[in-house]
């Protein structure tokens, strides 16, 4: 027997430990936002420290000793930080930042089978708890600022509650004691509509079983609020709940255990909690949990409950996405497969005497496509994952970077619950962060830059994303000094990739797109960010591969902004069917704005270039057989009348002449394998119905190639 786990539970607890690790690191971009606007909320500190805690634990279970020993001494480090023993300052952030950064590489190096290097990690451990030696300050003389707080209620805190008992107070608010009574078999949700009843109002500082007479079907509890809001607000806020809510006064022992005074109740009429779900907030502590269960239930209730916990209440599992993929690919091969069947029934659909064959297998294959397109509908739903997930990585790269660069930069993220493909979405993680680091580096100016610009100090980076039909749009734009034309020009000249003549014919767009070839940089230096003119082009090679498009737009001294438009998915696309000269190829349908049949009277030729006029504008034409150099047989003439498939490629449009328009198909892009990927024009490959494999078109690289030929030849 094997003592180490199985590679399925290796891979469980690799999945889980990122989650945790991308919580850990939402947390700390929540604090960090936080301490640029001067306040703290105790909850997401404590919500950091938890996931420091399960990591470890989880990480020990593993044997994964690296992650185990940072895991143990930044808890360390979050313990002082939320006790109050350290402040929290953006050196200690970092080193937070970079705890994430070690998290990352060392699940990765798990992954992949690899040891990987300890001392990154022991000097990181070592600077973790010099930063937790840092004390805050000196004790207050009065920590409770002449509350005379029952030492029996001080007795049973714990040293977070004492802690933030004394926030509480340092900071004027009030204290307030809510009486409430709770039923043994509902008290978690009960309690955790109360909590979210009270947590827009103020801070639970702790709950205590109330030492008052309850039944043997209830608990009576104690919750301690610190709040800056007055008594109606706070008796408003549990109207409708069995509770009574009552001032903890000063200046003299305020016995949490006893009866309040008069004056100072508030009774809200009782009532049943209400049936709305729950607000979802995190679970209390281990400590906390075990006073209010303090009050043992009764045998017979006690087993219920146990029964019924045996039932889990996650609706959620983990599935790999290679098994995604492999299903996909069998849903693409019974797409092919009902392509099939449809080709067999066109056949019969003659024979007079297959009549009632004919009707049976056109309803089958009806029923057949319905089922087909709910069961792919359904795949590619479960490997949809929210752009949230990389954009709160791009908000750490943004803090790193800005600080590195010496400049102050506010990151503000819209469309984050925009869904998109799984594997697109981490392939597109690294061209993002190549654009933000551009963003920042040559974008946005210095801050005595940006003030003597009439600018804010500090520079701006928006990312928004939204879907629009079957494409997804992500876009990033920074307020900082835009592209510089004349430089772009010059440094395209200077590397031979442009000469003056053409420069001098260039639009606007075409300029600016010159920021995409290899080793054009605006930046005079190069230095370790960037300016070496390596990024950009793999940006848009990179956006290629996974058929989207990028385009760039900018206005000098106002900023530079990047649009990209992506598909869904890869997995399975609709495809335009297309023949020329005699070859059959499959066009993703996302690509394809429009058809036209034409005649050889509507295609002219302008300076040595093929064009027509479409809805009144020149729209210019490429010929598929000329892309790949095709020759046509002697029993393969050029027909009378052709198509042209409308193309476009963010906002250029050129239309593709084809022989014939085959129709529309569900395909599944295959690799063509090393040899033959890096093929211009192409895609991949797929399979129709008859077991006929066809090429796969890339568009984008057939409308460049185009657009470039037609530069060169004016």
């Amino acid at each position: 027997m094997s003592d180490g786990p199985t590679e399925k539970a290796l891979q469980e607890f690799l999945s889980e430990a990122q989650e945790i690790v991308e919580a850990f690191n939402r947390d700390l971009l929540t604090l960090d936002e936080e301490r640029a606007q001067g306040r703290s909320d105790p909850d997401v500190v404590n919500d950091a420290f938890r996931a420091v805690h399960s990591l470890k634990g989880l990480s020990g279970l593993f044997g994964v000793t690296r992650m185990t020993n940072l895991s143990h001494n930044l808890e360390n480090l979050l313990d002082s930080l939320r006790l109050g023993r350290v402040e929290l300052k953006p050196a200690m952030l970092d080193l937070l930042f970079e705890a994430v950064g070690q998290f990352h590489r060392v699940i990765g190096e798990t992954a992949e089978g690899q040891a990987g290097d300890a001392q990154p990690i022991d000097d990181l451990i070592a600077r973790l708890d010099a930063a937790a030696l840092q004390r805050a300050g000196k004790a207050e003389a009065d920590p409770f600022n002449g509350y005379q707080l029952d030492p029996g209620l001080l007795s049973v805190l714990t040293e977070y509650e004492e802690h933030r008992l004394r926030e509480n107070i340092k900071a004027g608010r009030t204290l307030y004691r809510i009486h409430a009574a709770f039923d043994l078999m509902t008290i978690d949700k009960e309690l955790d509509a109360l909590k979210g009843r009270l947590k827009p109002i103020g801070e639970v500082i702790t709950y205590l079983p109330s030492v008052e007479a309850a039944s043997d079907q209830q608990i009576e509890l104690d919750v301690i609020l610190g709040s800056a809001r007055p008594l109606d607000e706070v008796t408003l806020a549990i109207e409708g709940l069995t509770a009574q809510v009552a001032v903890i006064p000063r200046g003299r022992p305020a016995h949490v255990e006893s009866a309040p005074a008069p004056e100072v109740i508030r009774e809200p009429a009782a009532a049943a909690p209400p049936k709305a779900p729950a607000p979802t907030i995190d679970p209390p502590p281990e400590a906390a949990r075990d006073k209010a269960a303090a009050r043992e239930p009764h045998p017979r209730d006690l087993g219920e409950r146990d029964e019924l916990s045996l039932k889990s209440v996650a609706q959620t599992v983990r599935v790999d996405i290679r098994k995604l993929d492999h299903l996909m690919n069998i849903v693409g091969e019974l797409a092919i497969a009902r392509a099939g069947f449809q080709g067999i029934l066109d056949g019969i659909k003659g024979d007079r005497s297959q009549v009632v064959l004919a009707r049976a297998l056109r309803h089958e294959l009806r029923s057949l496509g319905r089922k087909l397109d709910e069961l792919q509908a359904g795949i590619l739903e479960v490997r949809m994952v929210p752009l949230g997930q990389m954009f709160d990585k791009l908000a750490r790269v943004v803090r790193k970077i800005s600080r590195d660069a010496g400049k102050e930069i506010r990151l503000t993220i819209t469309g984050a619950d925009t869904e998109l493909d799984k594997l697109i979405v981490e392939e597109l993680s690294d061209p993002l962060m190549h654009v933000i680091r551009n963003c920042i580096d040559h974008g946005i100016e210095k801050p005595e830059a940006r003030a003597k610009a009439g600018k804010p100090e500090a520079g701006a980076i928006r990312i928004w994303a939204e879907q629009r039909g079957n494409h997804v749009v992500i876009a990033i734009e920074d307020d900082g000094a835009g592209l510089d034309e004349r430089r772009l020009i010059e440094k395209a000249v200077a590397r031979g990739l442009l000469d003056p003549a053409q420069a001098r014919e260039l639009s606007q767009r075409e300029i600016y797109n010159l920021i995409f070839l290899p080793g054009v940089s605006t930046k005079e230096v190069a230095d370790q960010m960037s300016g070496r003119g390596v990024g950009m082009d793999v940006v848009k090679t990179n956006i290629a591969r996974l058929s989207g498009i990028i385009d760039i737009s900018s206005q000098p001294g106002q900023g530079t902004r990047l649009t990209i438009t992506l598909p869904i998915t890869l997995a399975i696309i609709q495809a335009l069917v297309v023949r020329a000269a005699g070859r059959t190829y499959a066009m993703p349908l996302n690509s394809v704005l429009e058809s036209l049949l034409v005649t050889h009277n509507d295609v002219v030729t302008i300076e040595r270039r093929e064009v027509m006029s479409l809805r009144g504008q020149t729209l210019p034409l490429a010929r598929l057989e000329r892309v790949f150099a095709l020759e046509r047989g002697a029993n393969q003439p050029a027909p009378g009348r052709q198509f042209v498939v409308v193309v476009g490629l963010a906002q250029h449009r050129i239309g593709l002449l084809v022989d014939e328009l085959v129709g529309q198909q569900d395909i599944v892009i295959k690799p063509l394998g090393r040899a033959l990927e890096n093929v211009p024009g192409v895609a991949g490959a797929t399979e129709l119905g008859g077991q006929q494999t066809v090429l796969v078109l890339d568009v984008a690289a057939i409308v460049e190639e185009a657009i470039a030929t037609q530069v060169a030849a004016a």
